[in-house]
């Protein structure tokens, strides 16, 4: 074969693959943790859980990773009502089991077979659970390996909730990235998805654009909606809440859910956001 028909065949073959990969949901929903006592008795958890469902089984994503959610009573709701098409990985940050919240993620088994998962603590002893950086609260990532079902093609997920000090913050981001060249030593496709407790300029994220993209900045259908809502206070409105990408995947859409659901203007003081993916 003549190079230049050599290097047509390649292209057509690679432009063939690339459309023939499915289309990923991946969601990150910080649900606004049930303990929390809140000015408008509308919005406390035994008020909006179904609205929250109801949220997940109308958008259906292929990937949700939750943030703040407690693991009993929050995070066991969604897990068990949704078991049937879900898998689940997710422990709570205060024991390493069963205590407090977590950031656990949900898994379509028809559409991804999980291989590998773990959390670690977003601190000086990332084994155990632990706060650190002078951080007031325990704060934990959980990941995923997963390979696409239809493609066979591998690729990670990382979900967490940043602490909210700058500090807490900037040592956390770089404590994560270290994780992720740990943990991912092949440089496989990794999704990194959270409340982030900060804006897009902070210093915190630095490094980390440096081989991640902001799926919000990158997509060709987009928005700049702030994501935490402040239960509709404006003037506390801001983006913090992130999915990055590595440049190896492709954001087709990324979005910001403020749709009503179940009776409920907000159903959490943070919008879930998604993006359509192609890995």
């Amino acid at each position: 074969m003549r190079p230049v028909f050599r290097s047509i065949f390649i292209l057509s073959a690679l432009f063939i693959a690339a459309s023939c990969s499915p289309r990923l949901t991946v969601m990150s929903f910080n649900v606004r943790q049930s303990h929390a006592k809140e000015a408008n008795p509308n919005d406390s958890w035994s008020n909006r859980k179904e609205a929250c469902l109801e949220m997940l089984q109308i958008r259906k994503p292929d990937l949700v990773g939750f943030q703040e959610a407690q693991f009993k009573g929050q995070w066991s709701f969604f897990r068990d009502t949704l078991a049937t098409e879900y898998g689940s990985v997710g422990i709570g940050r205060d024991n390493g089991v069963d205590k407090g919240e977590t950031s656990g993620f949900l898994y379509k088994r028809s559409v991804f077979t999980l291989l590998d998962s773990g959390t670690f603590w977003v601190s000086e002893t990332p084994d155990v659970p632990s706060t650190s950086f002078d951080e007031k609260y325990n704060r934990s990532l959980t990941w995923g390996l997963f390979k696409v079902n239809k493609t066979g093609k591998r690729f990670f997920y990382f979900n967490t909730h940043l602490g909210l000090t700058w500090t807490s913050q900037v040592k956390g981001v770089e404590m994560i990235m270290g994780k992720m060249k740990e943990i991912n030593p092949e440089g496989l496709p990794l999704i990194f998805s959270g409340d982030l407790n900060t804006d897009i300029s902070s210093k915190a994220f630095d490094g980390l654009k440096q081989i991640m993209l902001n799926s919000a900045d990158v997509a060709p259908v987009t928005d700049c909606v702030p994501t935490y809502n402040a239960w509709g206070n404006k003037n506390k409105e801001r983006i913090i809440d992130f999915i990055w990408i590595t440049p190896d995947i492709k954001c087709l859409e990324y979005r910001t859910d403020t749709a009503p659901y179940g009776g409920h203007t907000l159903i959490s003081d943070h919008y879930p956001i998604s993006c359509i993916l192609r890995i």
